[in-house]
């Protein structure tokens, strides 16, 4: 039943469209079937939960240069101009997605920021969980072991959710 209900998330999730820091679109499919694993965790710039998380997504890029990984921002407030000198302030090259009208993080459940998303390089949901259990997992996936679900609960700042998406500008 479980691994069931994970194939019909991943598959929900393809759908969704990504925008760049630069403007550009990417479907998250065509991130998930880029041949390499991806590492998704919902940040964002204005987070005191995600302030650590962004580090820990650096140095497990730094480890396993192998996978795509990426922040994924869902807040409807941040937008690329703040998020572009928030990163130059802390001079962190850290790649940024956003999650327009939050479609991704709803698909999947997402409430809360510094969740990470894990696909294997066969575009297939592996992990979905907290940021404490991310090193373990991609050490497990990265030595092509089965990898474990989290075992504590989702911790950090509530993604904000508004109704009426279609009078914001983002980003």
């Amino acid at each position: 039943m479980r691994r069931l209900l994970w194939l019909l998330l991943s598959g929900a999730a393809a759908a969704q469209t990504l925008i760049g820091l630069d403007g550009s679109k990417v479907g998250l499919d065509q991130l998930r079937k880029a041949g390499k694993p991806l590492v998704l965790m919902t940040w964002c710039s204005h987070c005191a939960c995600c302030r650590g998380g962004e580090k820990t997504l650096l140095e497990l890029a730094r480890r396993y240069p192998e996978m795509d990984m990426r922040a994924l921002d869902a807040q409807f407030n941040d937008d690329a101009k703040q998020v572009k000198a928030y990163l130059q302030r802390q001079k962190l090259k850290l790649p940024v997605l956003f999650d327009p009208r939050a479609g991704l993080c709803r698909v999947l459940g997402i409430r809360t920021s510094t969740t990470a998303l894990v696909w294997d390089g066969q575009g297939q949901m592996r992990y979905f969980g907290n940021l404490a259990g991310l090193p373990k997992a991609l050490g497990q996936l990265h030595a092509r072991q089965p990898v474990t679900p989290p075992s504590t609960p989702q911790q950090g700042c509530p993604i904000l959710f508004v109704e009426n998406l279609d009078k914001l500008d983002r980003p």
